[in-house]
């Protein structure tokens, strides 16, 4: 009676881990257009049609994206955004379209779904996905300190009372719903980068202690098919943007405001910790003031007690964020909260 032996499928020869770590060559060339850059990701912005969703798209837009999903309930305002992108002087001149809207209401896993199978039909991954979505939700920031009893204090805490679900919906439950939508395509770009796919557990034995465990290994060969440097090591990568208000103690626009965008800033970080196994990073921005539909009619001047760099933040503050992010300066980035509010968490009552 004869056993026959499977031998587990492995990866090819060129398997590599990270470069060494033991040693940096600091002769190496560095190049910020290389580390700073978002050449050939295909991405996917929540709410990318407007605020800093479209100032993300743009910066993206203008460094070298393949391709740039902006999903928004409003059909209208996503073809006006990628009109106002394309039109604009400093677009890419590319025969190919980059910019693509999709209709979607994030609070709606249906709706989430068919955004999913669409992106799935066109294009088969998603190298970055950005949760950006987000709605104020009631307005009775503003009215809690004015009030002069405590029956006035009582009446601003529960004005806009039934506004809660949804603001929870858009700016919370959908960073979880949209982020689990579309786990698979975040995998399918590992795939496509030459990693390896599936869970990787981090045994054997206690790494903590022995200072060794088990990484996912990448075939090198296949950046090499897709243009890119040996050295680049990006897994798939969610970013989900929360608030400078996810931290404060000092209601600016809405009590649900804050506790909503503080659960998606705990919530981005559960999942760097749920998906550290499964190939997948994920990373928080808490931006405070910067122009949007939310901070219309607001002059944009702040005093040292409210902003200390005296104002809102603009397009090269969100756009080099967000190209370290996604670049390959980025890579080593994972399960942090990146604040990017001119100093304000700094001088109000906060958490952080």
């Amino acid at each position: 009676m004869s056993t026959t032996v499977t031998n587990k499928p492995t990866l090819s020869t060129h398997i590599s881990t990270s470069p060494s770590t033991t040693k940096m060559d600091v002769t190496a060339p560095i190049n910020p257009s290389d580390l700073f850059s978002a050449k050939g990701l295909l991405v996917v912005i929540t709410g990318g049609g407007s605020g800093l969703g479209l100032a993300i798209a743009s910066a993206l837009f203008q460094n070298g994206a393949s391709k740039i999903y902006l999903l928004g309930r409003r059909q209208n305002v996503l073809e006006d955004a990628i009109k106002k992108l394309e039109a604009s002087p400093s677009a890419p001149k590319s025969s190919i379209p980059v910019l693509g809207a999709i209709t979607c209401d994030v609070a709606n896993q249906e709706s989430v779904s068919a955004a999913v199978e669409r992106i799935k039909s066109e294009t088969g991954y998603v190298d970055v996905l950005i949760n950006n979505a987000g709605v104020i939700g009631p307005l009775n920031g503003p009215d809690m300190y004015k009030t002069e009893s405590i029956e006035q204090l009582r009446d601003s805490m529960l004005k806009g009372w039934y506004g809660w679900a949804q603001t929870f919906a858009i700016n919370t439950q959908s960073v979880v719903g949209v982020s689990a939508a579309f786990l698979p395509l975040l995998e399918a770009a590992d795939v496509r980068r030459g990693w390896q796919a599936g869970r990787v557990r981090g045994g054997p034995g206690d790494p903590r202690v022995t200072g060794k465990g088990t990484p996912r290994e990448q075939d090198k060969s296949a950046l090499k098919r897709l243009g890119y440097d040996e050295d680049d090591d990006r897994l798939a990568h969610i970013i989900t943007v929360a608030s400078v208000a996810s931290f404060m103690r000092y209601s600016i626009a809405g009590l649900a405001y804050n506790a909503t965008k503080a659960a998606a800033a705990q919530l981005g970080k559960i999942l760097s910790s749920i998906l550290a196994e499964w190939g997948v990073r994920s990373n928080v921005i808490c931006p405070g003031p910067y122009p949007s539909e939310m901070t219309a009619g607001i002059e944009g001047r702040y005093g040292t007690d409210q902003v200390p760099q005296g104002r809102m933040g603009n397009l090269n503050d969100i756009s080099s964020l967000a190209l370290f992010l996604v670049g390959k300066g980025g890579a080593y980035i994972n399960g942090t909260m990146q604040i990017t509010d001119g100093g304000r968490i700094g001088v109000f009552p906060a958490t952080y």
